[in-house]
């Protein structure tokens, strides 16, 4: 495997700054950036033969890990997939037009709507949850598990700073 990639070479036309950069936080910053670019990259590549975009996959996989009945509320929808509350709407609209949700009031809470799997779409989502494990199981294959788990660890650090609002980052 190669010792240098294209953040080493980017990182070093920076040698003729005479301030002070914080390159090694640069360096995992712009190769975090580059794997999440080459992750959107496989999620759209491994999701197009089962004619899914990447944003109605997030519903089917995030619908189908609620576990049965496969029903959610669109607001802990829209707080898990990290998209507004118009935005969820609108991808909704669209796959219950594809026949892959349902949407219905919710019997314990009338001013409240569920979103639902239909047959169609549970059977869809667990095709593209296994399409995407497998494509994304070969990209994490350059890195042999034990590296895999430190990697993921070190992320889960990462981010449970920044929500604490540590690392210079808003809450």
């Amino acid at each position: 495997m190669a010792s240098h990639d294209e953040i080493d070479q980017m990182l070093g036309q920076w040698s003729w700054a005479s301030y002070d950069l914080p390159l090694q936080d640069m360096a995992v910053s712009k190769r975090i950036q580059r794997m999440a670019r080459r992750l959107e990259g496989l999620a759209a590549e491994s999701l197009e033969p089962l004619g899914l975009e990447p944003g109605e996959f997030d519903v089917l996989a995030t619908v189908l890990r609620s576990g049965p009945p496969f029903e959610v509320t669109p607001t802990w929808l829209s707080r898990s997939l990290l998209i507004s509350a118009a935005g969820l709407t609108k991808r909704l609209s669209r796959m219950e037009g594809r026949g892959l949700v349902s949407r219905r009031m919710d019997p314990e809470d009338r001013r409240s709507l569920l979103v639902a799997l239909t047959d169609e779409g549970h059977a869809l989502a667990e095709k593209a949850v296994a399409a995407h494990a497998a494509a994304t199981e070969r990209m994490m294959g350059a890195l042999p598990a034990d590296k895999r788990d430190q990697l993921a660890g070190l992320l889960r650090e990462l981010l449970l700073g920044t929500q604490k609002g540590t690392a210079g980052s808003p809450a």
